[in-house]
C-alpha cells in the first residue's frame, strides 16, 4: 500500500469502531418530514427517500409502470412502487370470470373451468344462472402523471398520495368481447347459448344451420344508443360499455403486462421479476373476404372459455360452405376476457366527441347512475382534445379515464400502436368511440384503437357493446 491508502484504511477502521448499534443510537427529536432514509433501489443501488414517504408508500402500497417518452418502444422502461403488489395485482383485484345476478351479487367461477363453481357446483353460462362477467372484485384508485420524460400509470387500494387520482369501483365487462341480445325481452346479456332467443347479428333466423349463422353470436346492427338502454333495463349499475370499464381493460392491461402493444406474440413464461410479458397475439384481425359474411360475427361466444382465467389466444376455425377451412381465428384472453380487441367494434358509452369547425372536443359523463344524453353535452366534463387527422396513436388521454387519443404519430410497432379514424374534414357533430377493431383491421387494432366516425344513432353489421356493471356510481369531477 502506498501511505495514502494506509491513512484511508485506518480512517475506515476508525469509523467502523467508532460505531453504534442502533440501540446505542440518540433518540430523534426532528420532524419525521425532514427525515431520511437508505433504501435500497430497483436499480440495485442504494438511495435515500423520505421517512415519511417510505411509511406512507409501505402502509398504503402502489404499483404500476413506466415509459420512457424520449423513445418510441411499446414496452415500458420499468415499474413503480411494489413489485409484489405489480405481481399480485391480478389475484388482488379478483381478474377473472364470475355469474353475475341483476342486483349484481356474483359468484367466482373456477379458474380452470368456467363451467363449474369455484367450489365446484356446476355452473352454467346460458342465463339461468346469471351474467357470465369477467370482474375487477374490488375497487381501486388510478393515476396517471409525467416526471420529465417519464410517463407513470398507477393503481393502488387507496389514494396515491401527491397524485390526482380517480376511483373505480368494482364492476365487469361482459366476457365475451361483445353484447348479447334476449330477443324475447330485448335486454342485453352476456350468456351462451345457441338458442334463437339470443340469436346474433341482425337475427336473420334464414342463416340458420349454414355456415354464416349467427346462432351463437353477439348481436350487431343496432343503433349504438340501444345496447346501452337495452342494457339498463337490467337496474341500477348496468350499462353497455361505458368508458370507465373500457379504460380498466386498457389500464390494467398496460401496468399488469408492461406494454402498450396487445398484440405482441403471447409470452407464456414470465420475466425474471415474476411479472407477465409479451402480449395476446394478433387476435381475430386478419380474417379475409369478410364481406361473405356480411361483416357480421364469424366467431361463436363458446371460443375462449377452455382458457379459463387465463392469458392468451385460441383458436377458432372459420369455415366455408363446403366445410373446408377459411381462417383460423385466433380468440385473445385477458385473465377470461375475450376479444378485448379484434372481432367486432365495441361501442363506448358515456364519451362524447364533439367535432367542431376548429376542434374536436372530448367529453364525458360525471355519473351512470344519474342517466346520460348523447344528444347533447350539457353537464358533461369536457376531458381532452383529439387530433384533426387520422393516424397511428402516439399518446393518449386517462384524464378521468377518457383513454382518448391526443397526439398521432406513430407506427403498428411504437407508442400504442393502434389507429385512430376521424373524418373531421368532411363531418361535423357529436360523435361515438368504438373501440378494437373488427376481424379484417389487423395491426390498426388493438384495445387502444379509437374510430370516431358516427354518431349514436348508427347501426352497422360489425359494431357490438358488451354488457357492464358497477357496485357504485363512477363518478367523475374535474
Amino acid at each position: 500500500m502506498t501511505s495514502d491508502q494506509e491513512t484511508r484504511v485506518l480512517a475506515m477502521l476508525s469509523a467502523f469502531e467508532a460505531g453504534k448499534k442502533i440501540s446505542e443510537l440518540d433518540t430523534a427529536s426532528g420532524s419525521v418530514s425532514d427525515m431520511r432514509i437508505e433504501v435500497l433501489d430497483t436499480d440495485g443501488e442504494s438511495k435515500v427517500m423520505n421517512l415519511s414517504e417510505a411509511v406512507t408508500t409501505a402502509a398504503n402500497a402502489v404499483c404500476g409502470r413506466y415509459w420512457n417518452e424520449s423513445n418510441s418502444t411499446y414496452r415500458a422502461a420499468g415499474y413503480h412502487g411494489s413489485l409484489d403488489m405489480l405481481r399480485k395485482l391480478p389475484e388482488l383485484l379478483g381478474l377473472g370470470c364470475y355469474l353475475v345476478q341483476d342486483d349484481r351479487t356474483r359468484r367466482k367461477l373456477d379458474p380452470t373451468n368456467h363451467y363449474r363453481f369455484e367450489d365446484g357446483t356446476p355452473a352454467k353460462l346460458d342465463g339461468t344462472m346469471g351474467q357470465y362477467m369477467w370482474c375487477w372484485n374490488i375497487g381501486f384508485y388510478f393515476a396517471e402523471w409525467k416526471v420529465g420524460n417519464l410517463k407513470y400509470y398507477a393503481v393502488s387500494l387507496s389514494p396515491i398520495k401527491g397524485k390526482q387520482c380517480v376511483y373505480i369501483p368494482a364492476g365487469g365487462l361482459s366476457a365475451l368481447g361483445g353484447g348479447v341480445l334476449d330477443r324475447t325481452n330485448n335486454i342485453l346479456c352476456s350468456v351462451v347459448s345457441d338458442a334463437a332467443q339470443y340469436r346474433g347479428g341482425n337475427n336473420d333466423a334464414s342463416r340458420d344451420g349454414t355456415y354464416r349463422t349467427q346462432l351463437g353470436m353477439v348481436a350487431t346492427n343496432m343503433q349504438y344508443r340501444n345496447f346501452s338502454t337495452y342494457a339498463r333495463k337490467r337496474g341500477e349499475g348496468w350499462d353497455a360499455n361505458w368508458y370507465v370499464a373500457q379504460a380498466v381493460v386498457e389500464i390494467l392491461f398496460m401496468i399488469i403486462f408492461g406494454t402498450r402493444n396487445m398484440q405482441e406474440a403471447v409470452i407464456a413464461e414470465k420475466d425474471s421479476n415474476g411479472l407477465y410479458q409479451g402480449g395476446l397475439g394478433a387476435g381475430t384481425t386478419n380474417m379475409p373476404n369478410w364481406d361473405q359474411w356480411g361483416y357480421y360475427p364469424v366467431v361463436p361466444t363458446s371460443a375462449g372459455i377452455e382458457l379459463g382465467d387465463g392469458c392468451g389466444e385460441t383458436t377458432f376455425n372459420v369455415l366455408k360452405e363446403d366445410g373446408s377451412l377459411h381462417y383460423a381465428a385466433k380468440v385473445p384472453v385477458f385473465f377470461g376476457l375475450k376479444h378485448p380487441f379484434g372481432h367486432i367494434w365495441k361501442i363506448v358509452r358515456g364519451l362524447i366527441d364533439n367535432v367542431g369547425d376548429e376542434k374536436s372536443e372530448v367529453y364525458v359523463a360525471p355519473s351512470l347512475y344519474a342517466g346520460y344524453d348523447d344528444n347533447s353535452i350539457s353537464g358533461l366534463i369536457k376531458v381532452c382534445e383529439v387530433p384533426r387527422t387520422g393516424g397511428y396513436i402516439k399518446q393518449k388521454s386517462y384524464y378521468l379515464l377518457c383513454a382518448m387519443p391526443t397526439e398521432i404519430g406513430a407506427t403498428a410497432s411504437t407508442y400504442f400502436c393502434d389507429y385512430f379514424w376521424e373524418n373531421s374534414a368532411s363531418s361535423k357533430g357529436l360523435r361515438v368511440r368504438l373501440s378494437g377493431a373488427g376481424a379484417n383491421y389487423g395491426t390498426d387494432a388493438g384495445a387502444f384503437a379509437t374510430y370516431t366516425y358516427n354518431a349514436a344513432s348508427y347501426s352497422d353489421a360489425n359494431v357490438s357493446a358488451p354488457l357492464c356493471f358497477f357496485d357504485a356510481d363512477p363518478v367523475m369531477s374535474a
